[in-house]
């Protein structure tokens, strides 16, 4: 059990999810001080998720492989 708590910990500090996390505070912080827009705040954090969450499923293949 301690070990799980522990990876789980070591994941979270990983540098994408520091860089994720920085960037869905600061701009959840802009939606709440209405900087920007709701439609905005989403669309943002969709594309922050996306490029982070999907670029190591990404490294071979695909639509931009030249094939």
């Amino acid at each position: 059990m301690k070990e799980k708590t522990i990876s789980a910990v070591v994941s979270l500090l990983k540098v994408k999810s520091i860089i994720t996390l920085l960037s869905f505070g600061a701009f959840f912080y802009l939606s709440v001080t209405e900087k920007i827009t709701t439609d905005n705040f989403m669309l943002i954090l969709g594309m922050i998720a996306t490029y982070f969450f999907n670029k190591d499923g990404n490294t071979k293949g695909g639509a931009n492989d030249g094939e």
